[in-house]
């Protein structure tokens, strides 16, 4: 955990000062360390905050170089790794809540973007159809 975090730190500061380059290098070990890790950490809902933190770094950074359709890809990405992992069966309950809060917060992302988007065609048309696994529901066409 200590590892990820001084990499969202570092992409953070990165970020404030405007060096976008090594900030996404930065956001982009947090990704694997965190997916990395994400079956193991011992308290789930860190696990869960700590991925979707690490993609939605990686897209606000994309957003800050007007590259929306990027940032919703990785919008979907983080929201996708939440919905896979709800498909196993064997889910202690703890790990399954803190993915369906994932699910969520993943998905309230992606509206957010959607909503503030809306205008540009790019951006639209790479929302994809996405399953919301907390009420099977088809949403974001």
């Amino acid at each position: 955990m200590a590892r990820w975090q001084q990499h969202i730190i570092a992409g953070n500061h990165c970020f404030d000062r405007q060096l976008l380059s090594d900030a996404a290098s930065h956001y982009q070990t947090a990704k694997q360390i965190a997916e990395g890790l994400f079956d193991s950490w011992p308290d789930p809902h860190t696990a869960a905050a700590a991925v979707i933190i690490s993609y939605h770094n990686m897209a606000d950074l994309y957003l800050s170089k007007a590259l929306p359709t990027m940032a919703v890809e990785e919008l979907q990405r983080v929201h996708r790794i939440f919905a896979s992992a709800l498909e196993n069966q064997q889910l202690q309950p703890e790990r399954r809540q803190a993915l369906y809060c994932g699910v969520r917060k993943t998905y309230l992302a992606l509206l957010n973007h959607r909503q503030q988007h809306a205008q540009e065609p790019a951006a639209s048309s790479a929302l994809a159809p996405l399953q919301n696994p907390v009420n099977g529901a088809k949403t974001i066409n």
